[in-house]
């Protein structure tokens, strides 16, 4: 870093004083469902036996019931896709904040990002994996005649919200994934979209919609559904040369502005 200050000259952000937009923050708390206090208990049960040492690492640890914990924090479904889909939980409240400012911006064409760190897009593997890794001719010729039996698809988040969000109005295809552009070209054409607004809601994890993610031509509000939530992920729509001057954040199923 000492070599690089020799050739360079580091402005911050409050020295430069460039005009960003106001923004605002709205905390939208969910209640936890009942289904959610009883796993909760679960894993402080869990934490016991660990720390009492009565359990196998391989086989409960706390890294496991973080994790666990954080899952059942965003939605219950992620732990076990059989329960209910309860209407006051943090992505339903989200889908609800992001149709009412997708409806307000419908002139403009305002845009939103979604960052949802848990419970991203699955690569769908083909029923014929076998076959073809195998290489067998005689497989290959049974593929077409014999029905393979297909996987129940996994419940995620990501799909969850594009299909709540395509039931109450909104267009399929004005809704992305950031991990749907898995080449520059594709990354290069969907920001283009975004920042036009023919995409108007771009949902993503930290890590894929960071840094070089340079959207926010439209934006006016970025949700964030899951911890952490960091003060440096907000610069994805602290820009200037901004449309619309004030701008949202949501953090949690919360709008943050």
């Amino acid at each position: 870093m000492n070599l690089f200050k020799e050739v360079a000259d580091i402005k911050t952000a409050d020295q430069l004083n460039l005009p960003t937009p106001e923004v605002e923050y709205h905390n939208i708390v969910a209640q936890p469902t009942e289904h959610q206090q009883e796993m909760v208990k679960a894993l402080s049960e869990r934490a016991s036996e660990v720390h009492r040492g009565s359990v196998d690492p391989s086989v409960d640890n706390m890294l496991k019931i973080t994790s666990d914990g954080r899952k059942l924090g965003l939605d219950q479904r992620i732990v076990n896709q059989m329960l209910p889909d309860e209407p006051g939980t943090k992505v339903n409240q989200c889908v609800d904040n992001i149709m009412q400012i997708w409806r307000d911006g419908e002139a403009d064409k305002l845009t939103q990002l979604v960052f949802c760190d848990i419970s991203t897009p699955q690569a769908k593997a083909p029923a014929s994996k076998a076959a073809k890794t195998l290489d067998n001719p005689l497989l290959h010729a049974l593929e077409g005649s014999v029905p393979l039996p297909e996987q129940e698809p996994v419940f995620t988040v990501y799909d969850d919200i594009r299909q709540k969000l395509i039931a109450q109005g909104m267009p399929a295809d004005q809704i992305a994934f950031i991990h749907e552009a898995n080449t520059e070209v594709r990354k290069k054409e969907l920001f283009s979209k975004v920042r036009t607004g023919q995409v108007r809601v771009l949902l993503g994890s930290t890590a894929k919609m960071g840094a070089g993610t340079n959207v926010q031509d439209r934006l006016v509000a970025l949700h964030d559904l899951d911890c952490p939530w960091r003060p440096g992920d907000v610069g994805r729509i602290l820009r200037t040369f901004k449309i619309k001057k004030n701008v949202e954040v949501t953090d949690n199923g919360k709008i943050i502005i």
